[in-house]
């Protein structure tokens, strides 16, 4: 690469990942995360067809990994690189892929677009790799149209999937599609077609938000902002009510009661 091109791609990639004022730097003394955008530079000053990124934020602190998650996003977009990124995070391969490969114990169990792997994944073991706390089995009792009621431990919840009646399945809910309202109140104000009433069991801090486990004839598993937790008074022992819509739980199959 002739010189004059070399020093004006350097220039425009220390741009684009904000780096241009550190230019004239020692590397020695750069942050890990300015560290990690010159390596991103590294890579993309070169202009590859294909970019191969193996855990590139496992040595990041969290606000440098926040900074850089949508920057990288935004680069790979624009410039249409075709990137394959090896990570364990949930957040980095829900921000940054277009389709995403579950690979567990040497095995790809699902392959597809990213929200469908997310919202809809093909077992349990996917279910749990890709967050989904609360997996519980249950039977189809009715259905009426594209809505399916299912009995889970004596609960009735209500499912916008067409089953079959007798028809075994697993009901798979993620944490932040459930809500918590004052159990004192009742069910509160809620469209949710799923309001059950139960018992906290458990809190615990979970990447920035509150995980709430809630008894309600079985484990249910919320997310929570840590303001909410106050405003709700929120503790073991607590009442409260579990709502979620009918379209947030995802049915796998189990076979036929």
């Amino acid at each position: 690469v002739p010189a004059a091109e070399r020093r004006a791609r350097t220039a425009r990639w220390l741009a684009r990942l904000g780096l241009a004022s550190l230019a004239g730097r020692p590397a020695r003394v750069l942050s890990a995360g300015e560290a990690q955008r010159v390596a991103l530079a590294r890579a993309l000053v070169l202009e590859p067809e294909v970019l191969l990124l193996d855990e590139p934020f496992a040595s990041v602190d969290e606000p440098s990994r926040e900074a850089l998650l949508p920057d990288l996003a935004a680069v790979v977009r624009t410039e249409r690189i075709a990137t394959v990124l090896v990570t364990h995070d949930r957040g980095e391969a829900r921000a940054l892929a277009d389709r995403v490969a579950v690979l567990l114990a040497g095995r790809l169990e699902q392959v597809g677009e990213a929200g469908t792997v997310f919202q809809a994944p093909a077992s349990e073991a996917v279910a749990r790799f890709v967050g989904v706390e609360t997996v519980v089995m249950g039977s189809v009792i009715e259905v009426d149209g594209d809505v399916s009621l299912v009995d889970v431990a004596g609960r009735r919840l209500e499912v916008a999937v067409a089953a079959r009646p007798g028809q075994r399945v697993r009901i798979c809910i993620r944490p932040e599609d459930v809500t918590l309202l004052d159990g004192t109140r009742g069910a509160g104000l809620s469209s949710a077609r799923n309001r059950l009433p139960g018992r906290v069991v458990r809190i615990a801090p979970a990447a920035g938000r509150m995980r709430v486990v809630v008894d309600v004839g079985f484990p249910l598993v919320a997310t929570v902002t840590p303001r909410s937790l106050d405003e709700l008074h929120l503790a073991e022992g607590v009442p409260v009510v579990a709502a979620f819509n009918a379209t947030a739980p995802h049915l796998i199959l189990a076979g036929t009661a």
